[in-house]
């Protein structure tokens, strides 16, 4: 049997090191552990950078307590942090070119980062706001609601439109949407004038409408209702991805064109009322307004309507059926095109799949208001439009969609015709003639 020596067997020679290692050891993890965060929020920021500033290429970066300043070519963005997550960097604060950036463009960046909301804008109210103070913030809400509403009305009336004259739901109008979107992010900077670019992504976004009446539509009217909403499906899936192609993936920032609101304080809440909702909501007024005496006093609007109640009964009178169905494609894709640019200019962004929930919601909100139905239409959206900010002041922004959609089904199982039923809603003569 071997004799044991001391060093071998006591514990306190080995604890006396392993007391001496330990506050080394923590120093250690404690330095890793900060050049990981600092290296993350730099990442984070150089992120930020290239997407708010694409075209200049990064030279400078600096680090000063919670903020990381990026610069290069005259561009410069400053990243203010607050507690890091477990999830990234907790994003607070952005400041493009020495313009802050609002909550909903810096909520967009982060989403497009895939960074978390930071704890600290997520906090709730120590106190409940004084009943004055709840009804202005209920104000606030009902305007942005009928701001989200005037825009998705145009978006819907092109779907009435189109089912009224043909009985057939064209699903690519939130792609038109898009693609409005996205021309307005690149017409801004090469035009002078606002008006001039809403007008100019109008007209090559009816030209699209135009070549889906043509091109899509027209060869399989005869074929039944079937092979034209099959034949939607894939021109909408088709018009997502030649923008993904054609344009990049990536999103694109606009520069603050309308900035500002108007502000009145309401009982110790300030309401704000954007200069870009007022032209959302002017915009949206003006064009309902002029498509409801189009329909009423215009050769085209009786057209519109004849051929609505029955197509075969307005061709033997002498109505152009075929140029009045491409009128109707025409006239939507020109007011979903109009709707993708109140949105860019408001939010300061487009991307490539920003139509695929706005032409399901412009769907609900026709459904809602009753296919054929234009007046519907606009009603069912401005009822979308307040529900979803209604939702999101009292239960916050995951769920809105979910409610939105569940008001389609609603609508679908308890009033399939809608609040108003329109005149080809009630007859239905587009899809008996269709098959």
């Amino acid at each position: 049997m071997y004799p044991l020596r001391r060093r071998d067997c006591s514990p306190y020679v080995g604890g006396r090191r392993a007391g001496r290692r330990l506050p080394l050891l923590l120093l250690v993890l404690a330095i890793l552990a900060a050049c990981t965060a600092d290296e993350r929020r730099s990442a984070a920021c150089r992120a930020a950078f290239g997407l708010l500033a694409p075209e200049a290429t990064m030279e400078n970066e600096r680090q000063e307590g919670d903020v990381v300043e990026v610069s290069g070519k005259g561009r410069s963005v400053a990243c203010r942090f607050g507690q890091d997550t477990p999830a990234g960097p907790a994003l607070v604060e952005i400041v493009a070119d020495g313009r802050v950036l609002s909550p909903v463009q810096a909520q967009l960046l982060r989403f497009a980062l895939r960074l978390p909301t930071p704890a600290e804008l997520l906090a709730p109210a120590t106190r409940p706001a004084p009943i004055s103070a709840q009804l202005a913030y209920a104000l606030q809400q009902l305007v942005n609601g009928i701001s989200i509403g005037a825009v998705l009305g145009l978006v819907a009336v092109g779907y009435a439109l189109v089912y009224g004259v043909t009985g057939s739901i064209q699903f690519a109008y939130g792609e038109l949407y898009m693609i409005g979107a996205v021309l307005v992010a690149g017409f801004c900077l090469a035009l002078p004038s606002l008006a001039l670019t809403i007008v100019l992504a109008a007209l090559v976004t009816a030209t699209y409408g135009w070549a889906t009446e043509r091109v899509i539509w027209r060869p399989v009217r005869e074929a039944g209702v079937l092979p034209g909403l099959i034949a939607a499906i894939g021109l909408s899936l088709a018009l997502r991805e030649y923008v993904r192609l054609a344009q990049g993936s990536e999103n694109k920032w606009l520069p603050p064109i309308l900035p500002g609101s108007w502000r009145v304080a309401l009982g110790g809440f300030e309401l704000h009322i954007g200069h870009t909702q007022v032209l959302a909501l002017g915009l949206a007024a003006a064009l309902a307004c002029a498509l409801g005496w189009a329909l009423a006093r215009t050769r085209v609007g009786r057209a519109w309507r004849a051929c609505a109640d029955d197509p075969e009964a307005a061709a033997l009178v002498g109505v152009d059926v075929a140029g009045t169905v491409s009128a109707a494609f025409v006239v939507g894709a020109a007011l979903a095109a109009v709707a993708g640019t109140v949105v860019a200019v408001q939010y300061g962004e487009a991307d490539f799949s920003m139509g695929y929930l706005m032409g399901f919601k412009a769907l609900t909100a026709a459904l809602l208001g009753g296919f054929g139905s234009v007046p519907g239409a606009f009603v069912g959206a401005l009822l979308i439009g307040l529900l979803e900010a209604g939702w999101s002041a009292a239960f916050g922004l995951a769920w809105k969609d979910a409610a939105v959609f569940a008001v389609l089904i609603l609508v679908l199982v308890f009033r399939p015709q809608g609040l108003f039923r329109g005149r080809a809603a009630d007859s239905g003569p587009a899809l008996r003639s269709r098959g």
